[in-house]
């Protein structure tokens, strides 16, 4: 087999011709964008109306959510399932 030698002297220029040209850097200062989607507004919207409700609340009140939130974090607390299940019938049959 016999490989002819490229005579052409228009080969490379025509490869480099279908070459992307490479990117263009951007000039100037860009700015990042952050986008949030809906649900996420409306779980900040939630989030903040929570905290305003707790802050809405009484010492009284304030201080048995520390109390029951430091049982739980320190794993005392005691889940009474007798007055749930109570709550929930008396709920469920008050209607």
């Amino acid at each position: 087999m016999k490989i002819n030698p490229i005579t052409n002297p228009n080969i490379l220029a025509s490869y480099m011709a279908s070459k992307p040209a490479p990117a263009k850097q951007k000039t100037g200062l860009s700015r990042d964008e952050v986008t949030f989607s809906d649900e996420a507004l409306g779980f900040s919207k939630a989030l903040e109306k929570a905290r305003e409700e707790i802050e809405l609340r009484s010492p009284e009140e304030k201080e048995h959510i520390a109390a029951v939130t430091d049982a739980v974090r320190q794993g005392t607390y005691r889940i009474e399932s007798d007055k749930i299940a109570d709550k929930i019938l008396e709920s469920v049959f008050r209607r």
